[in-house]
C-alpha cells in the first residue's frame, strides 16, 4: 500500500508492504495507520516550522530578539530535537548549528540577530523549558524533517508493521529486512538516477547544492556554513546512511561543509558518508 501527502515542504510517501491477496479489512487498517502517521508528521511541522507564527521555533525567535533573559516552556518533541541538535553541534565542533539562522540577502528577516549566536546559546532546563540568554535565529530545517520521519516510523512499529518505508523528499527510512534500492536523482541530466545501493532497516538523507542553485532566487545554494555564514558553492551531492533519519538529515550538512568522509563524528553516530560528484 502506498500513500502520498504534501507535508514538510515536500511530499511524504508512506509505503507498507502487503500481499496482493490481503483482505480488504487489512487494507483499510493500513489506510488508518497512514492517517495516524501523517497526523504525527503534521504535528512536527506545526511545532518546528519557522514559517508558522505559532510554532515553538517562532516563539523562541521572537522572544530571543528582545535581548532579555527568557524562560519558555516548549513541547517535549521540540525539546528533544534541540537536545539532539546541541549534541550534534558539540560533536561536530559547530559544523552543524541550527541556531545561527540563514543569511539571505533577499530575505533580511532571516539574518541572525547576534553574530556569535548558536544552538548552544539555548539552555535546556527541566520540565521541557528553555532559557534564552541572547538573541538567536533558530531554523530547524536541517533536522526536523528527519525527526518527523522517525516519528512516523515509530507509529508504524507501534502498530506492528514490520516492513515499510517513509520517504520525505529524499529523507528516507526503511524498517524490515527487505532490501530497497536507493537511487539519487541527477540534476544535470533530468530523468536519470545514480544507484547508491540497497538499504535495509536504516535511514538515508541527501543534500545537494545543485538543488539550491536551481530553485533559490539568485541561484544561491541553500547550504550554509554556520561558522563563516557563507554559502557552500559546489556541484556535489552528499548522502548519509545512519540508523535514524534525524542523524542522517543533520549530518548531510556537516559532510557538505567539511567534505571529510573520515571525520570521527560519523563513526560516533553510526553514520556512513557518501559524496557523489
Amino acid at each position: 500500500m502506498r500513500r502520498n501527502q504534501a507535508l514538510l515542504g515536500t511530499f511524504v510517501e508512506v509505503c507498507i508492504a502487503e500481499e496482493a491477496s490481503s483482505p480488504i479489512q487489512q487494507r483499510y487498517f493500513y489506510q488508518e495507520i497512514c492517517n495516524v502517521v501523517y497526523r504525527e508528521i503534521s504535528k512536527v511541522q506545526s511545532l518546528m516550522s519557522r514559517h508558522d507564527g505559532c510554532s515553538d521555533i517562532s516563539k523562541i525567535n521572537r522572544l530571543s530578539a528582545t535581548g532579555k533573559r527568557v524562560v519558555l516552556p516548549i513541547h517535549p518533541w521540540t525539546y528533544e530535537v534541540l537536545l539532539i541538535a546541541q549534541k550534534i553541534c558539540l560533536e561536530t565542533n559547530g559544523l552543524f548549528d541550527c541556531g545561527v539562522g540563514q543569511y539571505d540577502p533577499f530575505h533580511s528577516i532571516r539574518k541572525c540577530h547576534c553574530s556569535h549566536a548558536s544552538i548552544r546559546s539555548i539552555e535546556l532546563l527541566d520540565n521541557h523549558e528553555v532559557s534564552l540568554h541572547e538573541p538567536i535565529s533558530l531554523d530547524l530545517g536541517g533536522i526536523a524533517k528527519g525527526y518527523a520521519v522517525d516519528r512516523g516510523v515509530d507509529i508504524l512499529k507501534n502498530f506492528g508493521i514490520e516492513d515499510a518505508v517513509i520517504n520525505a523528499g529524499g529523507d528516507l527510512r526503511v524498517i524490515g529486512q527487505q532490501a530497497h534500492a536507493i537511487n539519487l536523482r541527477e540534476i544535470a541530466n533530468e530523468g536519470t538516477y545514480i544507484h547508491l545501493g540497497e538499504l535495509r532497516d536504516g535511514a538515508i538523507a541527501s543534500s545537494s547544492t545543485r538543488f539550491g542553485r536551481k530553485n533559490m532566487k539568485g541561484g544561491k545554494s541553500y547550504l550554509i556554513n554556520p561558522k563563516t555564514r557563507k554559502y557552500i558553492e559546489d556541484d556535489l551531492s552528499y548522502s548519509i546512511v545512519a540508523p535514524t533519519c534525524v542523524v542522517a538529515d543533520s549530518l548531510t550538512k556537516v559532510l557538505a561543509i567539511e567534505k571529510n568522509i573520515y571525520a570521527p563524528y560519523f563513526k560516533k553516530f553510526g553514520a556512513i558518508p557518501i559524496i557523489v560528484e
